[in-house]
């Protein structure tokens, strides 16, 4: 190590880097609306007979790589859901609500049950997309600012 560096003084900028690289990457609030809406689709999608899902499926994977691009393009990285040590757990919690609401959705097409469900199914699927989405990247901010990324 050269004599001029202060180590100390280097230690502390890495972290103030790291502590405010989580605010700068304010991405529009419209970026967990189509992923939701993308996630309700396909799930919605999969309680319909007349609608094949597999259509939808490659839509809203079309849509994903668009999204992902974006991201990248906009902030020279992207971080899978799975990456983050805490982070993570947020998906895990998320997956049992996502399971539950595929579940409505096929209980119509398999089961019979009401035509509403699919549709209910999807909607949950938003909402819970949307939500733990917005919460992953709250944890992802403060696990970038605390260093243990």
């Amino acid at each position: 190590m050269p004599k001029d560096v202060d180590p100390a003084g280097a230690l502390n900028s890495i972290r103030e880097a790291r502590a405010g690289l989580g605010r700068k990457f304010d991405y529009p609030v419209g970026w967990d609306i189509l992923f939701g809406l993308m996630i309700a689709a396909m799930f919605a999608a999969l309680g319909y007979p007349q609608i094949s899902p597999g259509l939808v499926l490659l839509g809203s994977l079309g849509g994903l790589f668009w999204m992902v691009k974006w991201w990248r393009d906009r902030f020279g990285w992207w971080v899978n859901a799975w990456a983050p040590k805490k982070a993570r757990w947020v998906v895990f919690a998320m997956w049992p609500l996502l399971i539950g609401c595929i579940a409505l959705s096929i209980w119509t097409r398999y089961f019979g049950g009401p035509l509403w469900a699919p549709l209910l199914g999807g909607g949950l699927a938003f909402v819970v997309t949307f939500a733990f989405g917005r919460w992953w990247m709250r944890v992802y901010r403060r696990e970038l600012a605390e260093g243990t990324h």
